[in-house]
């Protein structure tokens, strides 16, 4: 069959120009001249004989029959970006690639990931760390690894940890001894944003009276975990991304009641059911968050601090 249209980059430029309503925006993301972008869609409007856009001075709008084609093209280029990322990953059965986000792939997943090609040397994981929200398949991606709140996980995901958050310092920050909540008031509070962590830590733990404020505050917990093993103040931190740190003593934590913030990490397939490497290195991620939990008790315990329900 012969297809009218004798070139798709006009399509691509038309499609790009639609979706971010500017001439100018669809070359700088397709990596082109606005010029040659503008002439690419004056083609394809030639060989359509249709006007697909109502230029304006300042602006590109969607006529009805632009409208139309925007619709098709989008599903089309949707559906083979799925059909290539589909062949790539049963083009290569051994390879897994994965999304997590950047705190817990720096301080958590990394420090282990040796120990997965070890068990699994013929398993090649492909880690890139992002936060951003993404569909999987479209991006070629096997597996994610999110956060989120319990009980509102996406549908057939379940938690692989329920976050727990402690106060905790670097052993420089007082040589010689353990701080204790009495002594939160002589250093530095590290915290978030809104500084409702360690609010709620207060209140559990019998403090919420006493005027502390947290007078550092960080974007997400990798850098609050980094701030406090430099010395940096004491840090309200999820025991997930500080439990290597406090493992290898860089790190301690003052004893309390742990708050529980709602927030769990989880996993997300791209494909059921998995294929058999995403399988291991899920239950393989699952086993490791539970010789964790062991880890951290007996930590804990042998401190002489308490630490219920872990």
């Amino acid at each position: 069959m012969r297809y009218k249209l004798q070139s798709l980059s006009g399509l691509m430029a038309f499609d790009a120009a639609a979706r971010l309503g500017s001439l100018t925006l669809a070359a700088k993301e397709l990596g082109r001249t606005q010029s040659a972008v503008s002439q690419q869609v004056k083609t394809l409007e030639e060989q359509l004989g249709v006007a697909l856009f109502a230029r304006r001075p300042r602006a590109i709008e969607l006529t009805t029959a632009g409208r139309t084609l925007a619709l098709a093209v989008s599903q089309a280029l949707e559906n083979i970006d799925r059909s290539v990322a589909d062949i790539s990953r049963k083009r290569e059965v051994n390879v897994i690639r994965l999304t997590a986000y950047h705190s817990f792939a720096l301080l958590w997943l990394i420090p282990r990931l040796a120990k997965f090609s070890l068990k699994y040397p013929e398993i090649d994981v492909r880690l890139n760390a992002d936060d951003r929200i993404i569909d999987l398949v479209a991006e070629g991606y096997d597996l994610a690894v999110r956060g989120g709140r319990i009980g509102r996980l996406p549908d057939g995901v379940t938690s692989i940890r329920d976050e727990v958050y402690m106060p905790v310092y670097a052993p420089q920050l007082a040589p010689g001894r353990d701080l204790t909540i009495a002594d939160l008031g002589d250093y530095p509070l590290l915290g978030y944003s809104d500084g409702s962590y360690w609010r709620h830590w207060f209140e559990l733990n019998g403090m919420a009276d006493r005027g502390f404020e947290v007078s550092r505050r960080y974007s997400h917990s990798g850098l609050l975990v980094q701030a406090a093993m430099v010395g940096g103040g004491v840090g309200i931190a999820p025991l997930t991304n500080a439990a290597d740190a406090l493992f290898d003593g860089r790190l301690k934590c003052i004893r309390g009641e742990p708050f529980r913030s709602g927030q769990c990490f989880y996993l997300v397939p791209a494909e059921r059911p998995m294929p058999k490497q995403v399988e291991l290195f899920t239950r393989w991620i699952r086993d490791e968050m539970v010789e964790m939990e062991g880890e951290l008790e007996e930590m804990i315990s042998n401190g002489g601090q308490t630490f219920r329900a872990l």
